[in-house]
């Protein structure tokens, strides 16, 4: 019984980890469909990105899915190679164990019967050589059921490692063509961008839906503004720390606060905080208290978190590859909000950092330390 509760609930728990990946995929596939039909659509440049990313995001998330389901088979059937062998030794030592039993009650019971016939023992004597073969009896009984159960666990094991490594195979196959959409995914969006690049008109239009998603933005942080209950208790902690502020991420500034020109799709745009190059997968940095107003996709800035520091005071973080606050969160300076990602991002992966005040941009440089 108690073997059948430890295979029924390590089941349990492959089978609930399935259903969580298998809710991932169909998500993704709709993704899919979505970027299908907006390609039909011939929709903007923007907007075609946007649900890219959003692909390219949920695909990096079920491929890593797929790596922790992998590792935790791997583990297992690890696991059952040692329990597999474990029982292999212990079932050979009592295997033998048992056929020495069965030869010497096999050699000693014939005389046995002979020695209650023709015996000059005392009763009390011949009473405990009879005692003595009943404990051997029950001793031979335990012996013969612990092996048998032994045995039911070994074939539950054996059974289970077969399954296991079936489902992994599968696993790595199912990898494998993940990776490969991975790999089309951005260059169909690299593609894209290529096209921008070599048309006026494509780049006209790029320019107008990046300003169309700042005023959106605008808009949001104004609502977010005019919502709030006016605070004022003394200065606020992004000036009180104005200059010594820590950095939002690592990394390099590639595109600094003000007006610029892109280099590749010669656009004109003001870019109203600054753009951070690192790494992919990098940490991301609430820079300083505060509570979570937004936390999702924005056109144009990917996945986004935006934080509400009081006093009209604003920080704003885009292009997230992973969002790890929710709206409503009360957070302290350092924590993590977040990784660096290419979501919305034109350039690769980089963070759009931004700071508001009273709804107004200001230099992020001016505060940073």
């Amino acid at each position: 019984m108690t073997i059948f509760l430890i295979i029924l609930c390590l089941f349990s728990q492959i089978n609930e980890k399935q259903k969580e990946l298998n809710r991932l995929k169909q998500k993704l596939n709709n993704i899919r469909k979505e970027i299908h039909q907006l390609e039909k659509k011939k929709v903007g440049t923007l907007a075609r990105i946007e649900k890219i990313d959003e692909g390219i995001t949920l695909t990096i998330k079920y491929i890593d899915e797929l790596t922790s389901q992998e590792i935790q088979e791997k583990n297992r059937i690890q696991q059952l190679d040692r329990e597999i062998a474990r029982l292999e030794k212990k079932m050979k030592l009592r295997k033998e164990d048992l056929r020495q039993r069965l030869i010497r009650l096999y050699k000693w019971k014939p005389f046995y019967k002979m020695e209650i016939l023709f015996t000059k023992k005392s009763l009390p004597q011949i009473l405990s050589s009879s005692y003595y073969l009943q404990l051997l009896a029950r001793d031979d009984q335990r012996a013969f059921f612990e092996f048998e159960s032994d045995w039911k666990k070994y074939l539950a094991d054996k059974e289970m490692r077969k399954d296991l490594i079936a489902s992994l195979k599968e696993r790595l196959k199912e990898k494998e063509y993940e990776l490969a959409r991975l790999n089309n995914e951005r260059k169909k969006k690299q593609e894209i961008l290529n096209k921008v690049s070599k048309k006026e008109s494509e780049k006209k239009k790029l320019a107008k839906e990046l300003k169309s998603a700042q005023r959106k933005l605008e808009e949001l942080i104004v609502a977010l503004e005019k919502k709030r209950a006016r605070h004022k208790a003394g200065k606020n902690y992004l000036e009180l720390h104005r200059g010594k502020i820590p950095w939002p991420c690592k990394g390099t500034v590639i595109t600094k606060f003000g007006k610029i020109i892109h280099p590749k799709y010669n656009t004109k745009t003001k870019n109203n905080g600054i753009d951070i190059k690192s790494k992919y997968g990098n940490n991301v940095y609430a820079v300083a208290p505060g509570k979570v107003v937004y936390a999702g996709r924005f056109m144009g800035y990917g996945n986004l978190v935006l934080i509400d520091h009081l006093d009209g005071y604003y920080s704003l973080y885009g292009h997230l590859a992973e969002i790890l606050v929710n709206v409503g969160d009360e957070i302290s300076q350092g924590r993590i909000i977040g990784r660096v990602g290419e979501s919305g991002s034109l350039s690769g992966p980089m963070l759009h950092f931004e700071l508001r005040k009273n709804g107004k941009p200001v230099d992020p440089l001016a505060y940073l330390d």
